[in-house]
């Protein structure tokens, strides 16, 4: 199993939908330039550990939208091969309610129903 510390791999303060919105703290920067590699780095049958607490304080529902939910709206991978191949874990308790949000957005998500056009700073 792999792992993407979200607090130490990618920002303390995620932030924003777009590249225009939150600069490389955005949903948009996490999804194109951490959780995509991750994804595709994957062995058949491995799994990724996501770690969403470690460091951060909160996040908006724009910024999770569009760096999980965004792996399935731009036709990366459907909703169903995304929630087999993740698990997202934290340790404060308060945190669980984002991965509800993470795996909502997630599973109302269709899959390849719009192109990407990244954003600009």
């Amino acid at each position: 199993m792999k792992t993407l510390n979200i607090g130490k791999q990618f920002s303390t303060d995620p932030v924003g939908r777009f590249l225009t919105d939150g600069g490389d703290r955005s949903g948009e920067a996490f999804r194109e330039g951490c959780l995509k590699p991750a994804i595709k780095s994957l062995e058949p049958g491995e799994k990724l550990e996501i770690i969403i607490d470690d460091g951060i304080e909160s996040y908006g529902s724009s910024f999770l939208s569009e760096g999980f939910a965004g792996m399935v709206k731009y036709g990366y991978i459907t909703s169903e091969e995304l929630l087999s191949k993740i698990e997202i874990k934290y340790s404060n308790e308060d945190f669980e309610f984002f991965k509800k949000k993470i795996l909502e957005y997630i599973g109302k998500s269709k899959y390849n129903s719009k192109q990407y056009e990244p954003s600009k700073i």
